[in-house]
């Protein structure tokens, strides 16, 4: 069984720079902020960062002093079962209720009986929850 809700993720712009990541997680470490989901990818000598953290405005605060630009996007996070067949469960949902995926992200522990979070935004995420949730 899955379980979507609303949620937030920070998207931060920098420099495509080897170390960028890790100087970000330490930022983010040193002020206590937990990085729950993250996401990440080069695009035109810029790098993008996707975090669901624990402080979504704090985590803005220290990258906007950084000089890295940062904003607030809403996303569906979704907590589901680790075992085969829970993502084409969610899709297919997903599909049914023509729900457009912008983007996704996600991961499992591997062990058993834990809990796998996928992390997506949509063209109507209200719409996504609704429909994961049936």
């Amino acid at each position: 069984m899955s379980k979507a809700r609303a949620g937030k993720e920070v998207h931060a712009v920098a420099d495509d720079q080897i170390g960028t990541l890790a100087d970000i997680s330490q930022w983010m470490a040193d002020k206590g902020i937990n990085i729950k989901a993250t996401c990440a990818y080069a695009d035109n000598g810029k790098a993008h960062f996707l975090f669901v953290t624990s402080e979504n405005k704090k985590a803005m605060e220290i990258l906007r002093n950084k000089k890295i630009e940062a904003t607030e996007d809403e996303v569906v996070v979704v907590e589901m079962q680790d075992k085969v067949g829970m993502l084409k469960d969610m899709a297919k949902k997903l599909k049914n209720a023509e729900v457009d995926i912008k983007h996704l992200y996600g991961s499992t522990s591997g062990l058993a009986n834990a809990v796998s979070v996928v992390v997506f935004n949509s063209d109507d995420n209200k719409k996504a929850v609704l429909a994961i949730n049936k």
